[in-house]
């Protein structure tokens, strides 16, 4: 028996061309009341039809929308890459910021439906509203980062010589980040990641965190099993896998001499180089008990003598930054 409704991408462009046809644009729209999610109809980019729960979702009524450009209903920085899917005629789904009408961003997630109608091409887009769950993920992010704050302070306190490194290293490595172009989420898990590389210290003993001279091997045993014990500690927790691997992995090296794994090159993530590079920095520049600090010009020279073990790109921007005076260390007092 033949469906009442379409069922193939083809059939589905001729079902919403002839009920234009018959019916216009706000037939159209009002077609489709009974499925969840807001409608709007646009052609060349111009709003011609919207269904009430599209107006309601950007706080306009249905009339001040008609022939409104859709671009003018998504936020700036979101605009060249919406007129370039319109411009392609792209029809994945994708997430957009909307601005409404009193100046309120929603984030959604956009269905759009190309097909003809009387020669002329339009566009049916479904926006789902997301706002409340990308709000939840915000809160999320925001207890995480309380949580890493409060054990962050709880190993730093044992340890007045690394107080403050994880949070230096993490504002060494967003620096990184942004210089090299990474955005949003990454710079995200980065920071967190990085404010938390070290949490597994917590289980090494403070006479050997502290010890002045060189350690003794079984001292370093316990040194070289802090990755993986930090990366324990998170593992019940729902950190995402890019802050967990900069935990367990950011003692790799590209050279292949790291620790746990001896993983080298490719196999070390971006972001763990990236925050690998940010805490051999801080960690040279800074006061230990066996040495004064030095200056970031000289932790970066120390570093590009052993190029092979960095990823080489992150390191070249981190001596363009330290160069530039935008990584100084001027909370060290370096030796003369």
């Amino acid at each position: 028996m033949d469906s009442q409704y379409p069922d193939s991408p083809h059939q589905n462009e001729s079902f919403l061309g002839c009920v234009l046809e018959r019916n216009g644009p706000d037939g159209l729209i009002n077609s489709l009341s009974f499925l969840f999610g807001a409608f709007a109809l646009t052609i060349n980019g111009r709003l011609i039809s919207a269904s009430d729960n599209f107006a309601s979702l950007v706080e306009y009524d249905v009339a001040e929308l008609r022939d409104m450009n859709v671009l003018d209903l998504a936020v700036p920085e979101c605009r060249s890459e919406l007129q370039h899917r319109l411009s392609r005629d792209i029809t994945r789904r994708y997430e957009l910021q909307l601005l409404t009408k009193t100046g309120a961003v929603k984030q959604v997630v956009v269905s759009p439906q190309l097909f003809h109608a009387k020669g002329r091409k339009y566009r049916l887009a479904e926006f789902i509203d997301q706002s409340g769950f990308y709000a939840l993920q915000r809160n999320q992010l925001d207890n995480f980062r309380n949580t890493a704050c409060a054990l962050t302070q709880a190993i730093e306190q044992r340890d007045p010589y690394t107080n403050g490194h994880m949070s230096r290293t993490a504002s060494i490595a967003v620096k990184l980040a942004e210089a090299l172009g990474l955005k949003g989420s990454a710079i995200e898990s980065i920071a967190l990641g990085a404010s938390m590389h070290d949490i597994g210290k917590i289980s090494v003993p403070i006479e050997i965190l502290t010890k002045p001279g060189k350690l003794a091997s079984h001292e370093w045993a316990f040194i070289k099993r802090h990755p993986e014990i930090g990366h324990r500690i998170l593992s019940s927790i729902d950190f995402e896998k890019t802050v967990k691997d900069i935990v367990l992995l950011h003692h790799e090296r590209h050279d292949g001499s790291g620790y746990p794994y001896g993983l080298g090159g490719r196999e070390i993530p971006i972001e763990v180089s990236i925050v690998a590079i940010a805490d051999c920095l801080e960690a040279i520049a800074g006061v230990r008990p066996y040495r004064k600090a030095r200056s970031f010009h000289g932790a970066i020279a120390i570093m590009e003598q052993e190029v092979s073990r960095y990823d080489r790109q992150v390191l070249g921007v981190a001596r363009s930054l330290v160069d530039g005076e935008e990584l100084n260390g001027h909370e060290y007092s370096p030796e003369s």
